[in-house]
């Protein structure tokens, strides 16, 4: 499901996608709720709502729950990942702006950089579990109120889709 930004006039109609960042993905286990989180972000996939871009399964690709929740997702989550010119270029943009978050001058490449790109230019909202407590200019939540990207915490990002389906 690829989006640009919409017209304002018909963003209401079409339900938001989620991008969903390394940090929330590895979280979702320590939730009480656990397997109802599950159920709800796989319909989600299948729905085309909720997506991650390489970078990020890169990241979560050793851990426990990526074998057993995500690996047959893997194809379903990477279908709006973009690997055009104009996404790349944004994503060399967010890592110069904000050098601090992107590890500019690590030897990893994170993938916090990609995720906002894809947000910021599909119009999606980021899902991370990161708090802008100490150094925002470092965590997800501040470079995207910085940049203007629609941000959900994991327990915000369940709470909304959890009243939304149950709306219908």
């Amino acid at each position: 499901m690829k989006r640009r930004r919409p017209n304002p006039l018909f963003q209401q109609i079409e339900p938001d996608v989620y991008v969903i960042d390394s940090s929330a993905w590895s979280n979702i286990d320590t939730r009480s709720d656990a397997e109802d989180a599950w159920q709800l972000i796989s319909a989600l996939i299948e729905d085309g709502r909720v997506v991650a871009c390489a970078e990020v399964l890169r990241e979560v690709r050793d851990e426990p729950f990526f074998l057993l929740r995500l690996h047959h997702y893997e194809v379903q989550l990477q279908l709006a990942d973009r690997n055009d010119t104009d996404y790349l270029m944004h994503v060399g943009k967010i890592t110069r702006e904000h050098q601090a978050m992107a590890g500019a001058r690590g030897t990893k490449t994170k993938a916090d950089p990609y995720v906002i790109a894809l947000a910021e230019l599909d119009n999606y909202v980021v899902v991370a579990d990161e708090t802008c407590k100490h150094r925002p200019n470092k965590k997800i939540p501040g470079v995207c109120k910085q940049r203007g990207v629609r941000f959900k915490t994991l327990e915000e990002f369940i709470a909304e889709v959890r009243a939304s389906m149950a709306v219908k």
